[in-house]
């Protein structure tokens, strides 16, 4: 028997610390996107919607789960961008950040659910969720959205499995902040689109970024063991224990 993880967005960053995380603990683990390397990697820009419906559906409806004991899936997709007041950003940055942070990811939970919801196996869904999610930061307005958007979203999902035979346990994890390639895009920003990119800057200067490889072993132990269906988890948190 063999335990299946799926990672969309998983080339770099704290999607890359999970495969190596996961990989470690023995899982079988397939990464979606689109700059991804190596046999499990699978070519998936979320930006073109169509191409990566179809890639999901054909992927999940094809994967033999026969001697799966445990399927997991884990949500890392997202763009910032735009950035600063949404009446100077294009309307092709604003489309692709719904594509990638909206569209396509519904697709994949779609495609996930349609696969494996009655497959015997113990199963989880987690959305890495942002601490913007539950905070207004002027110039991070469409994706603080479009992260509370999923945040309701799959705390619904996790309430709605409670009627299903065999549920998927739906959980949202908040990494906290990070020592990744977001977090310098966030502090590369002027101060007229991102007002408080000062404190991004000091958060980094302290030595308060998180590393990902920590938060990654956090979100194992979740995942894994310790988290519980609708749960919210702010796994910065639990490197102060």
């Amino acid at each position: 028997m063999t335990d299946l993880t799926y990672i969309a967005g998983g080339s770099k960053g704290l999607g890359a610390a999970l495969m190596q995380t996961f990989t470690k603990q023995n899982h079988e683990v397939i990464e979606f996107s689109r700059s991804g390397k190596g046999d499990k990697h699978i070519d998936c820009d979320f930006n073109d919607t169509q191409a990566t419906a179809r890639i999901l559906q054909n992927h999940f409806s094809n994967t033999e789960t026969s001697e799966v004991k445990h399927i997991n899936l884990i949500i890392n997709t997202a763009t910032l961008s735009p950035f600063g007041p949404l009446a100077k950003a294009d309307n092709e940055t604003i489309q692709q950040h719904l594509n990638i942070n909206i569209e396509s990811t519904l697709s994949l939970i779609q495609a996930f659910l349609t696969a494996f919801q009655h497959h015997p196996a113990k199963k989880t869904l987690t959305y890495i969720s942002s601490g913007a999610a539950r905070r207004a930061i002027p110039g991070l307005a469409m994706y603080s959205a479009s992260k509370a958007f999923f945040e309701r979203f799959v705390d619904t999902l996790g309430e709605e499995q409670l009627q299903e035979s065999h549920p998927i346990q739906c959980m949202i994890i908040n990494p906290g902040v990070m020592n990744t390639g977001m977090q310098s895009e966030i502090r590369a920003q002027q101060a007229e689109d991102f007002p408080m990119v000062g404190l991004w800057q000091q958060w980094y200067e302290q030595g308060k970024l998180a590393d990902p490889n920590d938060i990654a072993t956090v979100c194992y132990r979740l995942i894994s063991a310790e988290g519980e269906n609708r749960g919210y988890y702010v796994a910065q948190d639990y490197l102060k224990n």
